[in-house]
């Protein structure tokens, strides 16, 4: 009763504009109409708009992670929560209603932020969304309609802001702001910087935060530019909030007051701050490690503790309330230090994090994910929810290789080779004080014999039952900065920045590059030998392969420049799957002999970890994990 009573006090005031802390807004103008008017062809941006039409692939099934909220609006009488997982309606209770999932029934791609407005050539209210990868998105309450650039840097937006004159600005990560008219897309401000993190205001003074450039000012048809010289604390910008005739820009390292031309002071200072809100008096600033601070407005006050929630990425101001959107839920913040009320939180998730790096069946029916930077989960049949290991050692993991014949598995991380018995209850790691040739492991293999290879970028140790010996450049390795091995009966297969190296008996037999092979590129990034063909994925250089006469060739029906992901290769008997940067998946039917491309179904369309087993296909990527029965994926 309480949450309800908190939803419908806020009446229709629910103001939340993803950047925009207050209802005051300056007055339109002349201005950026006019700059819109003078973009030249070179300035419009091609894209494509289509209606979703909500269907989900047949077959997929996500492997529950935090939903990683971003931000929150009111619409229709519901509250939208959007995130890395998609958007989630909720109730005046606070109860889940609805959700749409990135790949699923949403495009492949997080949602990063949300504003309601009418714009975008609709004379209605609409829940505009800007996604990091596929575009924009606007949702009339029942249906999502998708505005996707043509450009790849334009389709990565970080902001959105519907205007008074019906037009929608977003910022982007390398095509600085686009307007969306309904008919057009188009630059505006190009000179602002590339990549935008923040847009507030409205068009005759707007407000624009970037990545490492500060805070650009548009007015009166001039740009003014705020940075370190100037007297922000830092240039990387995360939101600014107006006030009237004020802007508050969160930086990495406080808040700049920014007024009449000038940054006035900074509030919060040394404090990676992400969000501030005014609120009588004092701002209320939300941050990433520190909880929340009240900062006095008065000259001299230092900041408080104003609660305790961890990364606080919004603070909106609903109806007279003031929440804060962490990752996990929506609070509503209290006079009083840690007086949290919660109005929603994120249904509980099976795994630990989104960013999945690797993965392996340990053929009892579980999996070990590996995270790039949250160590590991290891998922039993038996347990609603992972088993989490994370530490000093186990952070970054890289790769993750099952030895059933000596029941054990290894753990290639950025500190050490850690070793585990078959479920992970013990533990030992190897770095260079036991003889390791560096302590950054990319990729582990076991060899037949029960030999262990670790990859590393100074070269390949090989760790056998007396000694731990290594192999670099100065024994004939191509390249010293290994990315993947692979075990072809009694020959390693190294691949490396410069190419592709064959080690036998201790010695490097044979080198492979683009000078003397089918290799398009020699960043060789995977390797997966079969027992007739062997395949190499490279950075930049698609997929090539080497049958049993020894022969390398390419893929006619493949393109040559795409990025394949480091160890992102696995392989059934039916097909070899590869990983892709910004692609998809690449599936190989091998009784066809034919490639495709998998997109539908994914969460982000950065493939880096795939799995197979037993009938399954698991497929990670940097936005969450999936799988699907291989029959569905082969047709």
């Amino acid at each position: 009763m309480r949450n309800r009573r908190l939803i419908w006090a806020l009446g229709g005031g629910f103001a939340v504009l993803a950047f925009i802390a207050t209802g005051v807004l300056w007055k339109a103008s002349r201005v950026l109409r006019t700059s819109a008017g003078e973009v030249d062809a070179e300035g419009q941006v091609r894209f494509v708009e289509s209606n979703l039409d909500g269907t989900v692939p047949p077959g997929f099934e996500t492997i529950s992670a935090p939903a990683g909220f971003r931000d929150a609006a009111e619409f229709g009488g519901r509250l939208y929560v959007v995130g890395d997982a998609g958007v989630f309606e909720y109730d005046a209770a606070g109860a889940l209603t609805k959700s749409y999932r990135t790949g699923l029934e949403l495009p492949p791609a997080p949602i990063v932020a949300a504003a309601v407005g009418i714009g975008g050539g609709s004379q209605t209210r609409e829940l505009w969304m800007a996604t990091a990868g596929e575009g924009a998105l606007a949702f009339d309450g029942a249906r999502f309609r998708q505005i996707r650039p043509d450009d790849a840097g334009a389709r990565k937006m970080t902001a959105v802001l519907p205007l008074s004159t019906g037009r929608i600005l977003f910022g982007t990560e390398k095509a600085g702001v686009v307007s969306f008219d309904g008919k057009h897309l188009a630059r505006v401000v190009p000179q602002a910087g590339d990549h935008v993190t923040a847009l507030a205001g409205e068009e005759a003074s707007l407000w624009i935060g970037t990545q490492n450039e500060g805070v650009a000012h548009w007015r009166a048809g001039q740009l003014e530019r705020f940075g370190e010289k100037e007297g922000l604390p830092d240039a990387h910008i995360f939101s600014i909030a107006v006030d009237v005739d004020t802007a508050y820009a969160a930086t990495a390292l406080g808040v700049a007051e920014l007024r009449d031309g000038r940054v006035q002071r900074a509030l919060a200072q040394g404090f990676t701050t992400q969000a501030a809100i005014k609120l009588d008096g004092s701002l209320l600033v939300g941050t990433l490690d520190e909880g929340l601070l009240r900062a006095p407005l008065d000259a001299k006050t230092k900041p408080s503790a104003a609660g305790e929630a961890s990364n606080v990425r919004r603070l909106l101001a609903m109806g007279g309330a003031t929440l804060a959107l962490t990752p996990d839920g929506l609070f509503r913040i209290g006079a009083r230090h840690g007086d949290w009320t919660p109005v929603l939180t994120a249904a509980e998730a099976r795994l630990a994090d989104r960013n999945v790096s690797a993965l392996a069946p340990d053929g009892a029916g579980g999996l070990w994910i590996g995270y790039f930077d949250r160590g590991l989960d290891i998922v039993e049949p038996a347990r609603a929810r992972a088993r989490h290991l994370e530490d000093d050692v186990l952070f970054c993991v890289n790769r993750i290789a099952h030895d059933r014949a000596h029941d054990r598995t290894a753990v290639a991380t950025s500190n050490g080779l850690a070793m585990f018995s078959p479920r992970g209850e013990r533990r030992e790691v190897l770095t260079r004080r036991d003889g390791l040739i560096a302590n950054q492991i990319t990729d582990v293999l076991f060899r037949p014999d029960g030999a262990i290879i670790a990859g590393t970028p100074a070269g390949v140790s090989f760790i056998e039952a007396s000694r731990i010996s290594s192999i670099y450049a100065f024994h004939g390795l191509v390249n010293n900065h290994v990315y993947a091995l692979a075990q072809l009966g009694s020959r390693t297969l190294v691949g490396t920045l410069g190419g592709l190296s064959v080690i036998e008996n201790g010695f490097v037999t044979t080198s492979y590059t683009n000078n003397n092979s089918r290799l398009t590129h020699n960043w060789i990034t995977a390797v997966l030998p079969l027992s007739d063909d062997t395949f190499i994925g490279a950075y930049g250089g698609g997929i090539a392969h080497t049958g049993v006469a020894g022969a390398w060739t390419t893929f006619a029906d493949l393109p040559k420049n795409f990025e394949v992901n480091p160890n992102a290769m696995a392989a059934s008997d039916r097909a070899v799957y590869a990983g892709t940067l910004g692609r998809g998946l690449a599936l190989y039917d091998r009784s066809l002999a034919r490639w495709r491309w998998i997109t539908r179904g994914l969460p982000s369309m950065n493939v880096t970890a795939i799995a197979v087993d037993n009938g399954l296909v698991y497929i990670g990527t940097d936005n969450g994990l999936v799988r699907a029965p291989e029959d569905n994926l082969i047709k």
